[in-house]
């Protein structure tokens, strides 16, 4: 009888009431080989970013409304709490609340930057292993994740043209705080989109507040612009460049830039795709700082089993120069198969 009671219940609520709530989310996992050079290989059952989130709407009138959403973190390989992972916290992703209307979007909370939620197109790779993704959008950019105590505005399109703006504030307070991260991050996106044309640029800020420790970065600024043309039979081509300058509390001075380049094919159901990541020797106090970059190639294909879920295999070299493997960081070869699932 109370099950009886509880359906007419819900029956009986107004559409509109339960309308503008949405539940989303993807699971991406794959099993990988991963081997660093001087060590042997290990086995991987690995997630890639699985997520579940609910999203909605209340329409305020004369086209306004206010939006929010909370995405939590999952790992399919249920990490224990020792690992420092946030995954499996309410919230841990982009969780915001904000308003939206004819002026464009404004949201305030754990937000991505623009890299994150509009960039990355060079980097169509799924993987928990460096060698199986492109480090210009991954291991070499501190951007490419979420502002989490931020403010970001996103304009509305003008002719193909849009930008976003964005800061975060003291975003150390969330990385175990301490007065020395106090960190504010200033962001500019620009994009444009016309046809199989796509252009995005963004360029980020950080300064620490009350001054970083010795040896560590007190201010610096990253950039990245992406470039990709989508043509009529199928063929997709993507460059990027990133450039990342700072300079510690001495006034040393370090540059670091990369460069890649990706190319997809979509046959069918397949869609082979290849990518060459460069990176340029650093720069420290304007001079050169040899056999310190790196050389990255990914192969693979994926296969779409249905539009919501897609599998495929790739294999990944990473070479660095002879500067970085003396100072501890290995080569790495990887293997992977990988499943994803979008809802």
């Amino acid at each position: 009888m109370n099950k009886k009671l509880i359906a007419l219940a819900l029956a009986a609520l107004p559409a509109a009431a339960m309308a503008d709530v949405t539940l989303y989310g993807t699971l991406k996992g794959g099993f990988e080989n991963v081997k660093d050079d001087g060590s042997k290989a290990v086995n991987n059952v690995a997630d890639f970013g699985s997520r579940i989130g609910f999203k909605g709407n209340e329409d305020l009138g004369n086209g306004l409304k206010a939006i929010w959403q909370v995405e939590t973190g999952l790992r399919l390989d249920a990490p224990n709490d020792g690992t420092g992972s946030s995954s499996g916290r309410l919230g841990s992703r982009n969780t915001f609340i904000g308003l939206q209307g004819d002026f464009g979007k404004v949201r305030l909370g754990n937000v991505s930057d623009y890299a994150d939620s509009d960039m990355a197109i060079v980097n169509p790779w799924e993987s928990e292993a460096d060698a199986l993704q492109l480090a210009i959008a991954n291991t070499n950019t501190p951007l490419d994740t979420r502002l989490k105590n931020s403010v970001r505005y996103d304009s509305p399109k003008f002719a193909g043209f849009d930008f976003t703006l964005q800061y975060g504030v003291n975003e150390g307070r969330n990385l175990g705080y301490n007065p020395a991260e106090n960190r504010d991050v200033k962001l500019v996106g620009l994009g444009y989109e016309n046809g199989g044309l796509t252009a995005k640029y963004v360029y980020a800020r950080w300064d620490y507040k009350n001054g970083a420790a010795v040896g560590e970065l007190d201010n610096y600024y990253y950039q990245r612009v992406e470039a990709g043309y989508d043509f009529d039979f199928g063929l997709g081509l993507v460059g990027a460049y990133a450039q990342q300058n700072g300079k510690d509390v001495l006034n040393n001075k370090a540059k670091v830039r990369e460069a890649a380049l990706t190319a997809t094919y979509g046959v069918g159901a397949f869609t082979p795709k290849f990518s060459y990541g460069h990176g340029f020797d650093s720069k420290v106090n304007g001079e050169d700082l040899n056999n310190s970059g790196y050389k990255q190639y990914i192969v693979g294909v994926d296969y779409a089993l249905s539009k919501r879920t897609t599998a495929g295999v790739s294999y990944g070299k990473l070479d660095y120069d002879t500067a970085v493997n003396e100072a501890g960081v290995p080569d790495q070869r990887a293997f992977g198969v990988q499943l994803i699932h979008k809802f």
